[in-house]
């Protein structure tokens, strides 16, 4: 599992190696939406994965992908709601990249 940390900028981008992929992540806050989308870059075959993605809390983001990864944003506060404001991804949000079978395993434990 790896986390990203995320702040009220409007922009933000971050290099990533992980399972075995060179990958650049582009989020970027919409302000109607009040939530970030990203853009997903592999660096080894210079092609974008995906572009303007959204991420909801709870929600895993490219499970219809074929990648042995999702992303998942996360409030840390415990609440398990999406942002209400922009500040929120400063103080509570997070983006957390797990192995799909690590995330299918967090599901049963929560059953």
């Amino acid at each position: 599992m790896h986390t990203i940390q995320i702040t009220s900028d409007d922009k933000l981008e971050q290099t990533l190696s992980l399972f075995d992929m060179n990958l650049r992540i582009t989020l970027r806050y919409n302000s109607i939406l009040r939530g970030y989308q990203f853009d997903l870059f592999d660096i080894d075959k210079n092609k974008f994965i995906t572009k303007n993605k959204g991420l909801s809390v709870g929600s895993p983001s490219l499970i219809e992908f074929n990648l042995p990864f999702v992303l998942i944003l996360d409030d840390r506060s415990g609440r398990g709601v999406n942002a209400t404001s922009k500040e929120d991804f400063n103080s509570r949000m997070q983006i957390v990249i797990m192995e799909k079978g690590e995330w299918r395993a967090s599901l049963r434990h929560k059953e």
